[in-house]
């Protein structure tokens, strides 16, 4: 990943402007932050103007996130965009002819009737296990097997398309394989050519399945600002500077479709609240875009959080503050007083005090795991002789040995990792006391953060971890003798 330039960026404007209180937006910035609440970031916009524009440290603006299964939505709207402009014939056209090959000697006439529009609203009737996501989940199934489009669609069908609703990411990438045929290529290459162009975004990343087919159900990473033009793109319905992109309605239609309140909420790769006429595009581990057309109104918000505190209770708290009000009086003080904290959450902890000292009796030295936990094989811990805020963390794991500089003064630090497509690891830790190391990582660009405690003894190392894919455990090592 790479971090994105905005060109034909978004207008800005005070949030007393847009009858916003400023105050209020401080004072919830200052609540997440004292929370510990891993946000990465959140971007308000209101009447087509950014009145938020906020990053968690370390992550910085324009650097392009992971957004988990936003990019549903994302998919969604490139079919939107492709019988817009003719390459496909409507929601009702059925998917079979597409894959023809691959669906031949398959004599089950319901999988026959499934339409695009069945795919997309979730409504296949494909047998599918989204949740729990473990090695008995067709998710993870999918993931792993070599030819995934292949695997979703050899699935047996379980009920009639467009009865029942059943959350099933299979069906965004038979979806993306669809695309690619209407148009004869890979579908981020339309996406680029015919929604990202348009609504000026020029970096991103979408990652492809091992078939080369651009993976619909996830992996697509935008910066902030892109994810709010498209946000805003969505509130307007599909119109951007005057061009129509999707069929009129395609958004709209979705407060007025009585069977949003059949099928768990979930429409055209949207969550919709009917009541409240707003809807979500939602990735997991706190990746939100809402969007209030009443209100004019996009939220965005990027982050790391854990699955098991899943919850929307920060991003209700904004909706409702930022609800349709007339223009506030300019408020000097209280948007010097936001300014002041914007810049303050950028930044790493002031107060954080070095614990390198407290960890001397344990440098220098290899502990060794037998059983490889997380493909760990050997962990070490060295001063780092380029900075005295910082040790150095060597893994020898089963993908190879690694080296990574941890910041020990309550900043992170950064390295790239050359595994991964230029991601980069970050990296801090503390000492509680002489014998406990705690270690936090994660990639800035990602959704997934890892924790390890590690608890040092005169032979072992007893090693925690967890993470925020509900993956947790427990090992020992043990001290390698000189």
């Amino acid at each position: 990943m790479v971090a994105a330039n905005n060109t034909n960026d978004l207008p800005t404007s005070s949030p007393e402007a847009q009858g916003i209180d400023s105050a209020q937006l401080n004072m919830a910035l200052k609540e997440i932050q004292k929370s510990g609440t891993p946000i990465d970031s959140i971007l308000i916009m209101r009447n087509g103007y950014v009145v938020l524009d906020s990053y968690f440290y370390p992550y910085q603006p324009n650097t392009l996130h992971d957004l988990r299964s936003v990019t549903k939505s994302v998919t969604s709207t490139m079919l939107g965009i492709s019988i817009e402009q003719g390459k496909l014939k409507s929601l009702d056209q059925p998917m079979r002819p597409f894959f023809a090959e691959q669906l031949k000697g398959d004599i089950d006439p319901r999988k026959a009737a499934i339409t695009l529009g069945n795919l997309v609203d979730m409504h296949s009737g494909i047998a599918w296990y989204e949740i729990p996501y473990n090695s008995q989940s067709s998710i993870y199934q999918m993931v792993n097997s070599a030819d995934w489009n292949q695997y979703v669609l050899q699935q047996a069908m379980d009920d009639e398309p467009g009865r029942t609703f059943n959350y099933n990411g299979g069906n965004m990438n038979l979806l993306s394989a669809v695309i690619e045929k209407a148009w004869n290529m890979p579908m981020q290459e339309v996406a680029a050519l015919q929604l990202f162009k348009p609504l000026g975004i020029q970096n991103f990343y979408w990652q492809k399945d091992p078939s080369g087919h651009t993976i619909g159900e996830a992996n697509l990473a935008l910066a902030p600002h892109d994810l709010a033009k498209l946000g805003q793109f969505w509130l307007q319905d599909g119109v951007w500077q005057g061009q129509r992109l999707l069929p009129a309605g395609w958004i709209k239609n979705l407060f007025e479709d009585t069977r949003s309140a059949q099928s768990a909420g979930y429409r055209r790769g949207f969550w919709v609240d009917l009541s409240q006429k707003h809807v979500q595009a939602l990735g997991r581990h706190g990746q939100f875009v809402l969007v209030d057309p009443a209100q004019q109104l996009v939220i965005v918000m990027t982050s790391k959080i854990a699955d098991q505190d899943f919850n929307e209770r920060t991003l209700n708290q904004l909706h409702q503050l930022a609800k349709n009000k007339p223009p506030l009086p300019v408020n000097a003080i209280a948007l010097a007083e936001l300014s002041e904290t914007i810049q303050a959450i950028a930044l790493p902890d002031s107060d954080a005090k070095n614990t390198l000292e407290l960890g001397s009796n344990w440098y220098a030295k290899t502990w060794r795991f037998s059983n490889k936990p997380w493909g760990i094989e050997a962990i070490s811990l060295k001063l780092d002789p380029q900075d005295a805020g910082s040790l150095i963390w060597e893994v020898d794991s089963i993908n190879g040995k690694t080296s990574w500089p941890v910041g020990l003064d309550g900043a992170y630090r950064r390295q790239a990792d050359a595994r991964f497509h230029n991601l980069n690891l970050y990296a801090k830790a503390r000492w509680k006391n002489t014998n406990t190391l705690e270690i936090k990582t994660q990639y800035a660009e990602g959704a997934i953060s890892r924790h390890y405690s590690f608890k040092f003894n005169k032979n072992n190392v007893e090693l925690s971890y967890a993470d925020n894919e509900s993956s947790s455990g427990q090992a020992t090592g043990l001290l390698v003798k000189p």
